[in-house]
């Protein structure tokens, strides 16, 4: 369906351009103006040379997504919604900021239940490797690059925000102890980062966005919290 979404991005891209250059040629377009339109537009449509611009456009959202800027992957968001992980982490987000923690905490569990052995898996594998944690804030474009490494870890990232967002949440109800315990939970996955876009509106890197961590904030947190 994402190959499918893209083709279709592909041919009304170049339906677009061909009205463009219809509507900007001289002389005017004769009487009946709409139908002269669809004539040009329909013996435009068939030439080789528009089927060039399906191809090059469909070409270039591929490969797009081989880079830190991924248009492809944007238009299949687009087309066909978030991911199923990035949805559920979403969601659970979205219950926190309105103030229904129950529910945030509920959805949150959904994440972590489904995805915690694989983010396991990640924080061991990265520990093995002795690789270096990412620093937090705006990556500057020398590192945007590197940035896809941070952006592959998806497991790893949303379950520690889905226990950062738990933690959170038990506050909000006054479960202190469930908090601390949910913050020593995101805490253990160090190497999690969740990045900000800023309303950037491509997927992947921006200029504007920027990464924080939802293990190093909860680090912070947990030590204030008695748990009696």
């Amino acid at each position: 369906m994402g190959f499918l979404s893209e083709i279709l991005t592909a041919l009304v891209a170049a339906v677009i351009l061909e009205c463009i250059k219809i509507l900007i040629e001289h002389p005017p377009l004769p009487p009946p103006k709409l139908q002269s339109f669809l004539t040009r537009l329909l013996e435009r449509l068939l030439r080789k040379k528009t089927l060039a611009y399906v191809f090059a456009i469909l070409l270039f959202l591929i490969l797009s997504d081989l880079t830190p800027v991924r248009f492809g992957e944007t238009v299949r968001v687009l087309a066909l919604g978030l991911p199923k992980q990035e949805r559920m982490i979403k969601e659970a987000f979205g219950e926190l900021d309105r103030g229904d923690f129950q529910s945030a905490i509920d959805r949150s569990r959904a994440v972590i239940d489904a995805y915690e052995p694989a983010a396991r898996v990640e924080e061991r594998e990265l520990e093995a490797e002795g690789a270096a944690k990412w620093k937090t804030g705006t990556v500057p474009w020398g590192q945007a690059w590197k940035s896809m490494t941070v952006f592959s870890h998806g497991s790893l990232n949303s379950v520690a925000l889905a226990w950062w967002i738990t933690g959170r949440s038990q506050q909000g109800l006054g479960h202190t102890c469930d908090a601390k315990k949910a913050y020593e939970a995101a805490a253990a996955y160090g190497y999690a980062r969740n990045w900000d876009p800023q309303f950037w509106p491509i997927r992947g890197w921006s200029p504007f966005g920027w990464f924080w961590s939802p293990p190093g904030d909860a680090e912070e947190r947990a030590p204030s919290l008695i748990c009696s």
